[in-house]
């Protein structure tokens, strides 16, 4: 069985339009289209914007600077193994939390008790399906007056609204995939969304070595072409 993208024919010559700029200007990355693509991302969420070169890299950047290795992250069961994933590359230790049959999503019952069992210095709440997890609310709540992180994985999410809110509003931060599959498809590509001014900062040097001044440990996690 083959698996194709679908791709709309009519954005075919503005593309290679845009190419063609690229080309001309001679830079193929951190250009001037990656900037409008964080500047248009933080229109959308009211949200400071980092772009990756994937989920994962703005993943490790948030849990770089929270700083969760060695720590117990809470983490949904139904979810891709990426998000698990993040943890243990981070050095963090995952325990697993049940997930609704009404929204798929972590159960907010279940967080009370894995809690208490494991108490953790972070949660990963993921949006599942193209909705905001429905028991965002209390959840949020609960980690606020527990003195818990709580990180939201948005892969799913783009463009979901609850109460007039977006996703990444609710916890420390957000991350959006921009994979081939999702909602809003770049092929390849990550956004760390947040309120918190020093985590962004953070993150854009994270992104690139921790250029220029390399008080920032990061690597190579730049999204990879100037186009998005």
């Amino acid at each position: 069985m083959k698996f194709s993208i679908s791709f709309d024919q009519r954005d075919r010559k503005i593309l290679h339009e845009y190419w063609d700029s690229i080309i001309d200007s001679g830079k193929w990355t951190e250009g001037p289209f990656t900037e409008k693509f964080e500047e248009s991302w933080s229109e959308k969420t009211n949200l400071y914007s980092v772009a990756f070169n994937g989920w994962s890299g703005a993943a490790t950047a948030l849990q770089e600077y929270y700083k969760i290795a060695g720590q117990t992250v809470l983490v949904p069961s139904n979810t891709f193994m990426a998000t698990p994933l993040s943890v243990i590359k981070a050095g963090g230790v995952v325990q697993f939390v049940d997930c609704n049959r009404f929204d798929l999503c972590m159960s907010f019952d279940d967080l009370e008790s894995k809690a208490k069992q494991h108490p953790p210095k972070a949660v990963w709440l993921v949006h599942i399906g193209g909705h905001i997890a429905f028991e965002i609310e209390e959840i949020t709540k609960y980690c606020q007056e527990n003195e818990i992180l709580l990180f939201e994985d948005c892969a799913h999410a783009h463009g979901a609204e609850w109460n007039g809110k977006n996703p990444g509003q609710w916890g420390e931060a957000g991350v959006y995939s921009f994979y081939a599959t999702k909602t809003c498809p770049t092929g390849e590509g990550g956004m760390l969304v947040t309120r918190n001014k020093e985590l962004y900062e953070f993150a854009k040097k994270f992104r690139n070595y921790g250029k220029f001044d390399y008080d920032v440990q990061g690597l190579n996690f730049r999204m990879d072409r100037s186009i998005v």
